[in-house]
């Protein structure tokens, strides 16, 4: 996401503003651009004198006032005054007051305003923002968009991963963006700079697989493999924990989804954009259309539905893990 990365570099590089407006669902950028910012301005000494942090509450009428004069005075002993405000909805039914303040900041003040879900645009208190601060849409990212996430991530700490490497992490992961950014702190804190960190550093760095995780499932399915996807799911239904059964099934589903709309793309040079997929991986797609025809994988969704709702014990009893799995294997693998 490059508005977050420019964001986080023009903190880091001491180009502040004196509002942020950050909204939407995802918690992950919001966070991270708070602690960001409270890290480059609040220090030690400042901490107890020039940081105040608010959750807006409908039932206090007098907290607007209390942000204006906060944010009003000069710091006592840092350079800035920082005043965050979560939950930023609640705080005024107009935000009149908060407006004409940013039409008018104090330089020695940042004030960051967070609302949990998305800010009509249409709003004064956005378009004030909007032009005299910095704006931030936080949106969740989807799971087709998981991979290029990791990849612009490894970009910007300067690391160099393997394709599978990042799909592995991907499919651990799913789009919990917290839990990539400390699997890539992991990994850049135990290799070098210029190392291309392979699927065995991941699983020596950061305890995934690289011949039992999800990835590995949908490409042995793909080469029709029917004795390595069983020795797989076997492997998985060990630990539910890590291996969930409502995601093994989902990760299967998105595999056959995404071969479904491979055959029906005319163009197959633009596949990799249609599907949301890393070029490296386009092969595995073309090997698989192959062997799985859209007739094929039409009968596939009817096993992964009935094994869907066997998972989450509709009509079928959920306990036993490794016999849905075997069944959905077996039946993929007799669908011809």
């Amino acid at each position: 996401m490059t508005e977050y990365n420019k964001i986080i570099n023009d903190i880091n590089n001491g180009k502040l503003s004196p509002v942020y407006l950050i909204h939407g669902e995802e918690n992950y950028f919001k966070d991270n651009i708070i602690k960001i910012i409270t890290d480059s301005v609040i220090n030690e000494a400042s901490v107890d004198f020039d940081l105040k942090k608010i959750y807006g509450k409908k039932t206090d009428e007098t907290q607007e006032n209390e942000v204006i004069d906060f944010v009003k005075r000069f710091p006592l002993s840092g350079d800035y005054s920082l005043l965050i405000v979560k939950d930023s909805k609640n705080l005024s039914s107009d935000f009149k007051n908060i407006i004409s303040y940013i039409e008018n900041v104090n330089s020695n003040s940042i004030l960051v305003l967070s609302f949990n879900n998305n800010l009509d645009k249409r709003k004064k208190i956005y378009k004030s923002s909007q032009k005299y601060g910095t704006v931030f849409e936080s949106k969740k990212i989807y799971d087709n968009q998981v991979y290029g996430w990791i990849e612009s991530q490894c970009n910007f700490k300067s690391l160099n991963l393997h394709p599978n490497s990042i799909k592995i992490i991907a499919d651990f992961t799913g789009n919990d963006l917290s839990q990539i950014d400390n699997e890539l702190e992991k990994l850049k804190l135990n290799s070098n700079k210029d190392d291309i960190i392979n699927p065995e550093d991941v699983e020596d760095i950061i305890g995934f697989s690289k011949e039992y995780n999800f990835f590995e499932l949908t490409k042995v399915i793909g080469k029709n493999n029917y004795i390595k996807s069983l020795e797989i799911v076997s492997y998985m239904s060990k630990n539910i924990k890590k291996y969930p059964l409502p995601l093994i099934i989902g990760t299967v589903y998105s595999f056959f989804n995404k071969l479904f709309i491979y055959h029906s793309i005319e163009n197959k040079n633009e596949a990799p954009k249609l599907l949301g997929i890393n070029p490296y991986f386009i092969n595995e797609y073309r090997e698989a259309s192959v062997v799985y025809s859209m007739k094929r994988i039409s009968r596939i969704f009817g096993y992964l539905l009935e094994a869907d709702k066997r998972s989450k014990g509709i009509e079928f009893d959920n306990t036993d893990h490794l016999g849905i799995l075997n069944d959905l294997i077996y039946k993929i693998f007799k669908s011809n």
